[in-house]
């Protein structure tokens, strides 16, 4: 099956194009930064990061992450847009109720 995405390019707008200099990134060039694009900007490097993984406990390869592999963040669920071991934690603590 092919790809959804082109994952390293939407990496590279994201880095090149939504980052601003001094900290956070923005919907698009020409926009001001805001927590809101900050968080679904970072949310979707994690999924492009990860889009072709197996499965959440195995870390991506090299290849799938630009630039320095200390740019790997961590895995979010891509539906829930939480850190994936907050998302566990959650589910476990909801469905004891």
């Amino acid at each position: 099956m092919e790809p959804l995405f082109d994952s390293l390019a939407l990496q590279q707008y994201i880095l090149l194009c939504s980052q601003v200099q001094d900290g956070g990134l923005r919907d698009k060039p020409g926009k001001s930064r805001d927590y809101y694009h900050t968080c679904y900007c970072l949310s979707g490097l994690s999924v492009c990061q990860r889009y072709q993984t197996e499965d959440e406990e195995t870390a991506p390869v090299r290849s799938a992450v630009l630039g320095p592999y200390s740019n790997l963040l961590e895995p979010v669920h891509p539906l829930f847009n939480v850190v994936l071991k907050q998302y566990y934690q959650a589910h476990e603590f909801f469905r004891s109720l």
